[in-house]
Order: structure tokens, then C-alpha cells, then sequence
């Protein structure tokens, strides 16, 4: 709290947008729900999970999985209040919090509990604040000492917890369905045609607290696959399912060929794992209008039969 010697402040004005002096957390910690017992093991749908990585459209060696950052640094740095469309920071270390409602700083002062100040009222029922209000000429100036049950104005939400909380309580990224053609035994070197279905993106949601809007818009931004031969390929698309009529041509958007045949493996057959990546494309308004995003992968596995072509002499 400031004592009442801080009043007589700085009258001098604050310069817009560029002296924004709030830092929010950046961090986002991995959620992931237990492998549902039977069927396509899969992320649930309603939790955050590891983000995976892909290459741009290309086979790749190795899992195809990755650590990495979270959904961009775009989401991160200064928060800036507004009122009447003019930017301010949040936060000023003399003047306190901003006000959205009426463009004002507000900062708790002491007194002692018999000063005319808190009008009859009890230090118990709430807090003295000192107003700090724009004025014609520029500039904020301070007013009268003001008791409040409830603070005039306190730190803005988090966009980020916002937007976890929309992905997390009320946003259902669906799990893919992944297949193959052909799907009981495919041949080695041989085209194989890969898609998911289930990629409907769910309806944006908007969420608002104390004048903040967050508001998610989710998007499919690739499907990873991962073989048991220990490569992986990344499809900018759901991929085409096969009808008959194609015969044995290539996919046009996610297909694979398998340089080896799976009798070595467990069961005889790959493990294949598709990983939708969805994004939650974040906007946050009522503050700084800035995005981000915040990746929602979501994972399923089928078994696919590979087989060796013998030629006879």
C-alpha cells in the first residue's frame, strides 16, 4: 500500500501502448488423460497433450514426435488496458491498476480508521482508494481519497488461463479415426492411401471476464503419421479416402509405401499412429487485441499388415 505522502504524484502524461509494464506467465503445463483400455488408443479430446512436431509434407526419419515450445510467443508479453479506444498499460508502479469502465489508475492508501476519509465506514469492510483520471490536457491527475468495499479496479485476467479454460471445459477436439487402403494387407512398395476421418472442426467459442473477450477458433493444422519401420510422415491434409475407381494409383495428398514387410513385427503388423494436430488460433480482445495459438494434438493407432512380394523364376 502507498501512504498518503504519495499522493502529490507525477502529473506528467504516460505514453500509450509503448509503456506497458505487465509481464503475464507463459506457462502451459501438459495435461494428458489416461489411454482408454480397448480399441484405438487415443488423447481424450477434453485435455491438453504433448505437443508433436512434423515435418513440411515429407517423410522423415525417427518417430516423427518432438518436445517444443507451446502455442507462440505472440500470446506473451505487456498487457494494455483501454478506454474509449485509446491504449494503456495495465499496471502503473505509482498510480496502480487501470479501469476499463471509467479510464482511471486506482491504488490502495492507508489511513488511520478514524480519518474522515472512510466516511463512518470500518478498515474491515473495505479499502481506501486514491483515483488517478485522465485529463483534457493530457496526462492523469490525482483525485479525492475514496473508500470502496470491492477494488474500482485489479488485475486483468489471464487470455491464456482463458483460453485453456475454453479448450479444456468447452471445446471437444475429436480423436481421429485413421485408415488404410488397403487395409487387411498392403504390400511392400506398394502405394498405400492414408486419411483420417472425424476431422469436423468443432464452432469457435468466446469467453469474457472483468471486460477481457478470449475468443478460440480451432483448425486442423496437419495429421502426423508414425509406421513401426521408425518413420514418420506429415500430411498437410486429412487426407483422400480410396474408392475403387482409383485402382493403384497414388494418393494425391497423404499416401506412404513400406520398404519392408511387417512379419518381424509384434503380431505381424506396424503399429500405425495418427496424430491430429489441431491449433485453439486464439484472439483476446478488451485488452492489447493480439493471437496466439495453442496446439491440441490428438492421437489414434491401428494395426496394418505389410506384405513381402515373392517373385518366382
Amino acid at each position: 500500500m502507498l501512504s498518503t505522502r504519495n499522493t502529490a504524484r507525477r502529473r506528467a502524461a504516460l505514453v500509450p501502448v509503448s509503456a506497458a509494464l505487465l509481464l503475464m506467465s507463459a506457462a502451459v503445463p501438459a495435461i494428458a488423460d489416461e489411454t482408454p483400455g480397448g480399441g484405438a488408443q487415443q488423447c481424450a479430446p477434453n485435455v491438453i497433450c504433448g505437443d508433436i512436431h512434423g515435418g513440411g509434407g515429407t517423410s522423415t526419419g525417427g518417430g516423427g514426435t518432438g518436445g517444443g515450445g507451446g502455442g507462440g510467443s505472440s500470446g506473451d508479453g505487456p498487457l494494455l488496458c483501454g478506454y474509449h479506444g485509446q491504449e494503456w498499460p495495465c499496471h502503473d508502479p505509482e498510480m496502480g491498476w487501470f479501469s476499463n469502465s471509467d479510464g482511471c489508475y486506482y491504488t490502495t492508501v492507508d489511513k488511520p480508521a478514524d480519518d474522515p476519509a472512510w466516511e463512518g465506514h470500518k478498515p474491515s469492510e473495505g479499502s481506501l482508494y486514491l483515483p488517478s483520471c485522465p485529463q483534457a490536457g493530457g496526462g492523469f491527475s490525482p483525485g479525492a481519497i475514496r473508500f470502496s468495499a470491492s477494488a474500482p479496479a485489479a488485475p486483468p485476467p489471464d487470455p491464456r488461463a482463458l483460453a485453456l479454460e475454453i479448450l479444456k471445459d468447452k471445446m471437444a477436439f475429436p480423436a481421429p479415426a485413421p485408415t488404410a487402403r488397403p487395409l487387411g494387407t498392403a504390400v511392400v512398395k506398394s502405394p498405400v492411401w492414408l486419411w483420417v476421418n472425424g476431422h469436423q472442426a468443432p464452432q469457435p467459442v468466446s469467453l469474457t471476464l472483468r471486460g477481457v473477450t478470449v475468443t478460440v477458433t480451432p483448425r486442423l493444422k496437419n495429421v502426423v503419421w508414425n509406421f513401426g519401420d521408425k518413420l514418420s510422415l506429415t500430411c498437410d491434409k486429412p487426407g483422400t479416402p480410396y474408392e475403387d475407381g482409383y485402382g493403384g494409383a497414388k494418393s494425391p495428398d497423404c499416401g506412404y509405401e513400406f520398404a519392408t514387410g511387417s512379419a518381424g513385427e509384434p503380431g505381424g503388423a506396424f503399429t500405425v499412429s495418427a496424430t491430429a494436430n489441431w491449433v485453439g488460433a486464439v484472439t483476446v480482445t478488451g485488452l492489447n487485441t493480439r493471437n496466439f495459438e495453442i496446439p491440441m494434438p490428438q492421437t489414434a493407432t491401428f494395426q496394418l499388415k505389410v506384405a513381402e512380394v515373392q517373385v518366382l523364376n
